[in-house]
């Protein structure tokens, strides 16, 4: 079987695949601390291994990913303050992004997927997302964006936390990022190190510059005890079937 790595085609080879109408996922991570027992490159590994199998099962191809994100916020990242979270600014991040886009246009691609790993990315794609649409004059083109977070159910999230989810900003370097990681790079977790952590207070407003009481020294935002590979497998497999389902019906032409 042919890769699904763009950087593994040759030229040849891609452009026969986006000349097919094989859709182009880009994962748009981040290098960010995770606490004392993840590595600085979790969202972007967890991203890459969701696009790879969503490729494998769609005829699609990853793109290289995104590798830095937009700075880390206190109240969902640890914010910027941590050795090793290396961030882009807002204009940054959407000018890459709008470029991107518009090269994959000149190749031919579009159907356009694009699978954010980082919290605080979501605002910087969709503007790069509409320059490019605007400036392109591109007419036929199709893109999605999925914050993979988002599609995880109701049930494994009950199932997971028992009654004790503290929210999609808090979930930093905790369960479901400790899960999945362990299950897509297992190498990688210090299981050894792992901490429930989490900040002396959680005001519900932002300060700049941020106080030192609201961001754990650790930087994990929440209790990861709870973590397992086997929740992450859970996790993954159901993402990545929501991904491809999603897909099969918007790329259905």
């Amino acid at each position: 079987m042919p890769s699904v790595m763009m950087d593994e085609l040759t030229w040849i080879e891609y452009a026969e695949r986006v000349r097919q109408g094989a859709p182009v996922l880009v994962v748009a991570g981040s290098t960010e601390q995770h606490g004392p027992h993840l590595p600085l490159g979790t969202d972007v590994f967890q991203g890459v291994a969701i696009a790879r199998a969503v490729a494998e099962r769609t005829g699609g191809i990853m793109a290289p990913p995104i590798t830095y994100g937009y700075k880390s916020q206190p109240k969902s990242g640890g914010g910027q303050a941590f050795v090793g979270t290396t961030s882009l600014d807002a204009q940054t991040l959407v000018w890459l992004v709008r470029d991107l886009i518009r090269e994959f246009f000149r190749h031919g691609v579009r159907h356009l997927v694009f699978i954010d790993g980082h919290y605080e990315n979501a605002a910087f794609l969709t503007e790069g997302i509409d320059l490019a649409l605007r400036e392109s004059g591109v007419k036929d083109a199709r893109i999605l964006v999925f914050h993979w977070w988002e599609l995880i159910s109701q049930g494994t999230i009950d199932a997971i936390f028992d009654g004790q989810f503290p929210g999609w900003a808090l979930e930093h370097a905790a369960v479901v990022e400790t899960s999945v990681t362990g299950a897509v790079r297992p190498e990688l977790v210090r299981w050894e190190r792992l901490v429930d952590d989490r900040a002396e207070r959680l005001p519900a407003y932002d300060i700049y510059p941020p106080p030192s009481d609201i961001v754990p020294r650790s930087g994990v935002l929440s209790p990861a005890r709870r973590a397992s590979p086997a929740h992450g497998e859970r996790i993954l497999n159901e993402v990545v079937q929501a991904i491809v389902n999603v897909l099969q019906t918007e790329f259905r032409s």
